[in-house]
């Protein structure tokens, strides 16, 4: 009896690591690099290389800068962050965000270019 409450009491501990290990192994696609969440932008660098001088547009008119995105790491910027070029703030009530293009520079020289949606801007 006591052998069966031991193994009752040590299975949910090992439950979260062998579905974090399932999951991994499930050869599932990683997220897309640029998610639009209800108030947040989330870009991704999937890349082995840190990127430098991140420039995010939306829309072709709202832009945000970050000066450095680390291989592996997410940006998470809220869309009421971005401003156009006159200073007037994205309003996620006003519009949608029907497009998105990030820009950078790879730490190997390499020019980044991700887009999700319908971009214009060249």
């Amino acid at each position: 009896m006591k052998r069966s409450m031991r193994r009752l009491l040590v299975a949910p501990v090992l439950l979260p690591a062998i579905a974090a290990a399932a999951l991994s192994c499930s050869g599932e696609p990683p997220p897309p690099p640029i998610r639009v969440r209800e108030a947040d932008l989330i870009v991704q660098n999937q890349t082995q290389a840190a990127w430098s001088n991140v420039e995010v547009w939306v829309n072709d008119h709202f832009r945000g800068v970050a000066p450095s995105l680390e291989a592996g790491q997410q940006l998470v910027v809220p869309l009421n962050a971005l401003r156009a070029a006159f200073g007037q703030q994205f309003d996620r009530m006003r519009q949608p965000v029907f497009g998105v293009l990030v820009t950078a520079r790879a730490s190997d020289g390499t020019t980044v270019r991700l887009t999700w949606g319908k971009v214009r801007r060249r």
